[in-house]
């Protein structure tokens, strides 16, 4: 949640971008990019993190060198009993869960999940059908195209 209301300038964005995509660079590194200081950068790093625009920073893993070499889009129909919120508590503990909504649409949720194999995925989908799921639908990624 923003903490302080504020302009985002062409700069703004561009380090925002840059941020998404390399995370991990230095300063330096962003200054010379954006063609200012390392402290000019800076600075407006830390104005953008107190404002709530950057929440954080995290590691990307790729799953294939973890051994998950399966990646799917599973749709998840829950039965009308079930607590939506009793759901999502239990998916967010499951390995390889990369990425869960709440949707629009004939299912509830949208997930995309790195497995082992087609047995994770069967692993998967036998999970959720025993924690509420009435159908579940999955589409086996065959390759990314953006992001």
């Amino acid at each position: 949640m923003a903490t302080e209301s504020m302009v985002i300038d062409r700069i703004d964005r561009r380090i925002l971008e840059l941020l998404s995509t390399e995370g991990r660079l230095s300063w330096r590194e962003l200054g010379e990019r954006v063609h200012l200081s390392a402290t000019a950068v800076g600075d407006r790093v830390r104005r953008l993190e107190r404002a709530g625009v950057v929440t954080g920073y995290r590691a990307t893993i790729e799953p294939r060198a973890i051994g998950r070499d399966l990646r799917a889009v599973v749709e998840v129909h829950l039965r009308p009993e079930i607590v939506p919120e009793d759901f999502e508590a239990a998916l967010a503990d499951q390995p390889g869960v990369a990425y869960a909504a709440y949707v629009t649409g004939a299912e509830d949720y949208a997930v995309l999940i790195d497995c082992v194999g087609a047995e994770g995925l069967d692993t998967f989908t036998r999970w959720c059908k025993a924690h509420g799921a009435a159908s579940t639908v999955s589409r086996v990624v065959l390759r990314r195209v953006i992001g």
